[in-house]
């Protein structure tokens, strides 16, 4: 993996005449916890999804783990995990189903899935719900499911997007040592509305207002009146 683990520059996005994000730079780095935070309409959701390949940039470059955004969209997105406001989840499948689904989507070796799997699924406690449709699933265990879904592949970049959003005390606190664990060997980037869990978690910080970099910097330097 590069020293950082994206590089976004000169970066503009429009929605018609709103622009989303304005002319853009920044960085996040090949390991740790970083946060992005903002107010609603900042442009968060809007960088997330050009991170993740699901918008295009109307200008500027964006390198993910040392892959050009618009000329390698297809290996950024088999080296990110992304969880979003809303589960990435078939309803009518089972959570099995759902997993099998993804794993042959990032072409997996049924060896690696299997254990992969399983050993989520018990750290996650969804094992015992895995053979169940996930319409009849509680919103909480439709979340866990979809963080299961996300680290299937061992992905290099986590994109999480209100990730505690739906979780109860106990599996919010099991999420959290897990990203602890894994905080020397992968880049993950959160978004929350949770400003102190933002800044107890994670070690740097982008901070965005209507569409431009306000703040970034180390996190004893966040300021969370900004």
């Amino acid at each position: 993996m590069p020293a950082k683990a994206i590089e976004v520059r000169n970066l503009t996005r429009r929605y018609g005449y709103r622009v989303a994000l304005r002319d853009i730079s920044l960085d996040f780095s090949e390991k740790g916890i970083q946060g992005l935070f903002g107010a609603n309409g900042a442009g968060k959701t809007t960088l997330f999804r050009v991170l993740s390949t699901l918008l295009r940039p109307h200008g500027g470059t964006v390198t993910v783990l040392g892959f050009s955004l618009e000329e390698n969209p297809e290996e950024v997105k088999k080296r990110m995990g992304i969880v979003s406001d809303k589960p990435l989840l078939y309803q009518e499948l089972t959570g099995k189903e759902n997993l099998e689904f993804y794993s042959k989507l990032y072409g997996l070796p049924r060896d690696f899935f299997e254990n992969s799997m399983n050993e989520l699924a018990e750290r996650f406690e969804v094992k015992t719900w895995l053979e169940e449709p996930v319409k009849n699933l509680s919103t909480g265990m439709r979340k866990r499911l979809d963080i299961v879904r996300s680290l299937l592949h061992d992905p290099e970049l986590l994109l999480l997007d209100e990730p505690f959003s739906g979780l109860d005390k106990d599996s919010a606190t099991v999420f959290k040592e897990y990203l602890n664990e894994y905080r020397n060997i992968r880049s993950t980037i959160v978004t929350t509305h949770n400003l102190a869990l933002g800044a107890e978690l994670c070690d740097d910080f982008v901070t965005l207002r209507k569409g431009t970099v306000i703040g970034q910097g180390p996190i004893f330097e966040f300021d969370q009146t900004l």
